[in-house]
């Protein structure tokens, strides 16, 4: 009897144990689909003093006040997290839905997380309420979220996050509130779903590094980590940010400046800290829009000459003091062989602390040959006291070509470069151009340095430039990568002529799983740089539309406000010869990741017609296009004034190759018949002609997608794009998966 007592008392221990884990378990991460009939939303939660949320349709809906419940079904530590899924069904005016982690008072005591419609230039937001509510860090701009976005505030000791499907988009630190279990809220009837709660690791106030490693990089690469803990890596190997975190919060590594010609990408970059250093962030760098050598040097050797990898200009050779190179009271110069260069090439130098006097210059060259005596060269020149920048070519005598520019004295760290594009010989400071010239006098050669008496330089870096495959000399330079991850080039193009232009490229630093890469190219509707109508590709970046869908996302510039046509009385504004075969073919010479991307097209206004346009003359070339609000029934060439009359040239150029009428579409139809490559919406300016061009498109037997009218501010950050993301994606699935 006592061996069975002993038994069933093990049983019975044994019963107890696998209870106590299973409430454990779930007490670990719990979770609510809410799929049971509307109603309250049960045991499970306690209502916020505020008033409670309801379940309709099995999804959780607020009223016109705020309202909110607490998770009660477990019992949580201080570091916590909860998460929401958005609906379907999407805000408006001023409603907000959001997640809250260390609620208790009946909510009157919690840190919330919550997407914001406001008014239609949606933002997520940090909130502490105490019982009073104040904003914690900075707005992030979401702009349209859409359904299945999983939003989640995590509380780690003192470190508050609030991430969007698992990226960090605001944290802060904050000790105002511990204890108390999560939560959701809402203002108004927005809706949420999915709910997922869990007591995170205070893991007894350890903390711990976030690093890895680098490689390919020639050069300096600034690193970011969670917006805001900089690092500067100057070489390959191990990297740790100084910052440590706690067990359970999170971790986003990116790249906040890129090294000069190089692009550098992270992988590993985003997650939750365990009881462990993170050591597996990888920094991968290679050159970026060069399809020949880039080199560099830092001088940052033993005093004495340049070494292999230069050779001697005629005058006489430039030598390394104090990590630094310097010439003598006469001219003397180095060419840089160390790589073969094509005869497009930039070379760079660095000013520094020792500043010029007299009639000192000191100064970078390309194309430089025949032992220096024929060359393009800029200076910084001292004349005597009033310092100016020129550009000189020698060929064997010096020329000067364009004015001088007075720059006054230039500080150290300043970067004077001089890039040789086809034709256009240009001279930049820190970025930008001062004096842009053209001249065909000289070609082939290598980059290299000058000097006139005991100027110095330093961290000299030089490129080739990619030549595309349209007319006259197009290439590609790059510039410098932005805090948001965006690299700017300067492009020269006889199709899109009257100087330099800029081209804004934003790559995926950790795209979704499983989505295949494509390009998006960004059609702007003003010249230039211009923002009055907002900006396409900050825009897209607020989206994080580059990693949700996997796209690297191009953004050309204009001279003029591009139609996207060819005008035919001048060359310099063949806009669409530019797009088609100068600017696409660089793209997939030099983004390409699979070789199979697809070409998709976004615009609205005058690039939504431009799309339009540029897809059915080139179905071969592109792939989709979302046009939202353009003038579908334009009817002459010069409807818009000097702006169409300027791109288009003539009315019977627009009439035969770009008015959108039955007769162009029944031209132009059969690759556009058997499924479904347009999305077009919206309305503000032309609500009339997004009706007809619908009717115009269904009898022409042409699948496409139309929004439901939705009137909108006539800009990209009004709500559309992310609404024509959707489409675009959702077609692009529908290609590559029909038979």
């Amino acid at each position: 009897m006592r061996a069975a007592s002993a038994l069933r008392a093990l049983v019975l221990f044994a019963v107890i144990l696998l209870i106590l884990s299973t409430q454990a378990a779930s007490a670990t991460a719990p979770s609510d689909d809410f799929n049971r009939p509307d109603g309250s939303l049960g045991s499970g939660w306690a209502a916020m003093s505020d008033g409670p949320l309801s379940i309709a349709s099995q999804t959780v809906i607020g009223t016109s006040a705020t309202v909110g419940n607490i998770r009660i079904g477990e019992t949580y530590n201080s570091d916590q997290s909860s998460q929401i899924e958005l609906t379907p069904t999407q805000l408006s005016g001023e409603q907000w839905v959001g997640a809250a982690v260390r609620a208790q008072n009946g909510g009157q005591k919690t840190y919330l997380g919550i997407y914001y419609w406001n008014s239609g230039s949606p933002q997520l937001r940090l909130y502490k309420r105490n019982p009073g509510w104040s904003q914690l860090g900075s707005s992030y701009n979401s702009g349209p979220l859409p359904a299945g976005t999983k939003l989640q505030v995590r509380a780690a000791g003192s470190t508050i996050s609030f991430l969007q499907d698992g990226v960090t988009r605001i944290t802060v630190t904050d000790t105002s509130i511990s204890g108390g279990a999560p939560g959701i809220m809402t203002y108004g009837p927005a809706r949420a779903d999915n709910w997922v709660g869990a007591s995170a690791t205070a893991d007894s106030g350890s903390t711990y590094s976030v690093g890895g490693s680098t490689s390919g990089l020639s050069g300096t690469v600034v690193l970011r980590n969670n917006g805001g803990d900089d690092l500067t890596v100057t070489a390959n190997g191990s990297f740790a940010f100084a910052t440590k975190l706690a067990g359970g919060a999170a971790y986003d590594v990116t790249v906040k400046t890129n090294p000069g010609g190089q692009s550098c990408s992270v992988a590993n970059g985003t997650g939750t800290i365990a009881a462990a250093d993170v050591t597996n962030v990888t920094v991968s760098c290679n050159d970026s829009g060069n399809t020949g050598p880039a080199g560099s040097d830092d001088f940052n050797r033993p005093d004495g000459s340049l070494g292999s990898g230069w050779a001697a200009m005629s005058d006489g050779p430039l030598s390394i003091a104090s990590q630094t190179v310097i010439g003598t009271s006469a001219t003397v110069g180095n060419i840089r062989i160390g790589e073969t260069y094509n005869s497009d090439q930039s070379s760079q130098i660095e000013l520094t602390p020792t500043q010029l006097s007299g009639e000192q210059w000191v100064g970078a060259a390309v194309r430089a040959q025949n032992g220096g005596q024929k060359t393009y060269l800029g200076i910084y020149y001292w004349n005597s006291g009033s310092p100016q920048l020129r550009l000189y070519k020698r060929n064997p005598g010096w020329s000067q070509l364009g004015s001088s520019y007075n720059s006054g004295p230039l500080p150290a760290g300043t970067k004077l470069q001089v890039r040789a594009a086809g034709s256009t010989i240009s001279f930049l400071q820190d970025g930008v151009t001062r004096i842009t010239v053209t001249d065909t006098s000289i070609s082939g050669g290598a980059p290299g340095i000058m000097t006139y008496g005991p100027a110095r330089a330093d961290n000299w870096v030089g490129a080739s430039a990619t030549s595309g495959t349209g007319n006259n000399g197009f290439s590609v330079t790059y510039r410098s990568t932005d805090a948001n991850g965006v690299a700017w080039y300067d492009v020269v193009s006889a199709d899109n002529g009257y100087g330099t232009q800029t081209l804004k490229v934003l790559a995926p630093t950790h795209p979704a799983a499983g989505v295949p890469h494509s390009f998006l190219y960004v059609l702007p509707v003003e010249a230039g740089l211009g923002t009055t109508y907002g900006d396409g590709i900050a825009t897209l970046e607020a989206l994080d539309a580059q990693n949700q869908y996997n796209l690297t996302i191009i953004e050309p510039s204009f001279a003029i406000e591009p139609w996207y046509a060819d005008n035919p009385n001048d060359p310099n504004l063949h806009y669409d010869t530019f797009m088609t075969k100068d600017l696409v073919p660089w793209v997939t010479q030099n983004l390409s990741t699979t070789g199979h991307e697809q070409n998709w097209l976004i615009g609205f206004s005058k690039s939504g017609i431009g799309g339009q346009d540029l897809l059915f003359n080139h179905p071969d070339v592109f792939t989709l296009a979302a046009s939202w609000d353009f003038p579908a029934d334009m009817s002459t060439y010069d409807q818009f004034s000097s702006s169409s009359a300027g791109q288009y040239g003539t009315d019977a150029n627009f009439q035969t190759n770009y008015r959108l009428t039955p007769i162009f579409l029944e031209a132009h139809k059969l690759p556009f018949i058997s499924s479904n490559r347009i999305w077009i919406g919206g309305y503000q300016s032309y609500q009339t002609d997004m009706s007809h061009y619908d009717a115009l498109l269904n009898s022409a037997g042409i699948p496409h997608t139309t929004e439901t009218p939705t009137s909108m501010p006539h800009r990209w950050d009004s709500g559309w794009v992310q609404i024509a993301l959707a489409a675009l994606s959702q077609d692009s699935q529908n290609l590559t998966t029909s038979p």
